[in-house]
C-alpha cells in the first residue's frame, strides 16, 4: 500500500512539473501574407490561379481574395496570361490549353501594390495506367463489417528513382478527392522499376455508389517531391496533428518566392475509367 502511494505522489508531481501557463497573444492582421493555389497540368483545359490573403486565426469567414493583379505561366517560349474576368480572385486562361511533359513552367504573378512573386516546377512525364477494375469486398480489418469498392489500378512503373504520384477520383464526372485530406499521393521508393498491378488507390463505402450503374474515374498526376512534402506537411499540422506526441506547429512549405504561401505544381496526366456495377449480392465480388 506504501508503494502504491509513493508512486501516486510521483505522477502527481511529474504532471504539475509538466505543466506551464502561457497566455495566447495572436495579433490580428499582421501576418497578411499572399496564399496562392495553381497548376498546369497536360489536360486540354482552362487552367486556373487563385489568389487570396492569410486571415486572422480566429476568423470564421472566407479569406479575402487578390484582385487586380497580372498573372502569366510560361514555358520559355510561350507565355499564357490569364486574366480574373469574374473579379473573384481566380485568375484562368483565356483558352483551354495542355502542357507539356519535359518542360518547365515558371509562374509569374505581380500585384496591384507592385509586389512580384514567382514559382517553377518541371513537368515530369508519366507513364498511362494499363486499366483499372473493383472488387466488392469485405473489409479486412478487424471489428469492420462493412463492405467496400475498392478502386485497383494496373501500371508500370518507371526504373527512375524519386518519383512521385497523385490519384484523383470521379464518379459520373464529379470530383471526390476536392480537398488534400482525400486524395492519395505517393512515392514510388518501394515500388521503384516494378509493375505495380491491382493496388488499391481508393477504398468507397457501399452506401457510396447509389444507383446501378456509376461510372469510376481514375487519374494518376506525375508530382515532384516538393509537392508531396507539401502535401504531408498540411496533414501533420491538421490531421495528424493533436496527439500525445505530436510535435510543436511548423509552418507548411511553399515553392511560392517573397514570402508567400502556397504551391504551384506542374503535372503530367493520364487516366481512365470503368462502371462499377452496384452489388445487391454481397457475396460477390466485380473485377
Amino acid at each position: 500500500m506504501k508503494y502504491i502511494l509513493y508512486i501516486s505522489i510521483l505522477l502527481s508531481i511529474s504532471l504539475i512539473s509538466c505543466t506551464e501557463k502561457f497566455n495566447i497573444n495572436l495579433v490580428n492582421g499582421a501576418t497578411n501574407r499572399l496564399v496562392v493555389e495553381g497548376s498546369i497540368t497536360s489536360e486540354y483545359k482552362v487552367h486556373k490561379v487563385i489568389l487570396s490573403r492569410t486571415g486572422e486565426y480566429f476568423l470564421n469567414q472566407p479569406t479575402t481574395r487578390e484582385l487586380n493583379a497580372l498573372i502569366s505561366i510560361t514555358d520559355g517560349d510561350t507565355t499564357m496570361n490569364l486574366i480574373d474576368t469574374a473579379n473573384s480572385g481566380v485568375y484562368q486562361t483565356d483558352k483551354e490549353i495542355a502542357g507539356k511533359p519535359g518542360k518547365t513552367y515558371t509562374l509569374n504573378i505581380t500585384l496591384s501594390n507592385g509586389e512580384t512573386y514567382s514559382a517553377s516546377e518541371f513537368m515530369k512525364p508519366i507513364l498511362p495506367m494499363d486499366s483499372i477494375n473493383y472488387e466488392y469486398k469485405k473489409s479486412d480489418l478487424p471489428f469492420d463489417d462493412k463492405y467496400y469498392y475498392n478502386i485497383n489500378i494496373f501500371v508500370q512503373e518507371p526504373p527512375t528513382k524519386g518519383d512521385y504520384y497523385q490519384w484523383e477520383l470521379y464518379l459520373d464526372n464529379e470530383i471526390k478527392t476536392d480537398t488534400i485530406r482525400l486524395k492519395t499521393f505517393v512515392s514510388d521508393e518501394l515500388v521503384n522499376g516494378a509493375y505495380v498491378g491491382n493496388w488499391t488507390v481508393y477504398q468507397l463505402p457501399d452506401y457510396k455508389i447509389d444507383k446501378d450503374t456509376v461510372v469510376a474515374r481514375i487519374q494518376m498526376l506525375s508530382i515532384s517531391k516538393e509537392k508531396y512534402d507539401f502535401y504531408m506537411a498540411i496533414l501533420l499540422e491538421t490531421d495528424y496533428s493533436g496527439a500525445g506526441f505530436s510535435g510543436p506547429p511548423s509552418n507548411v512549405p511553399s515553392n511560392i518566392s517573397n514570402g508567400a504561401l502556397g504551391f504551384f505544381s506542374a503535372s503530367a496526366v493520364c487516366g481512365t475509367e470503368t462502371n462499377i456495377y452496384r452489388v445487391k449480392n454481397k457475396s460477390k465480388s466485380k473485377k
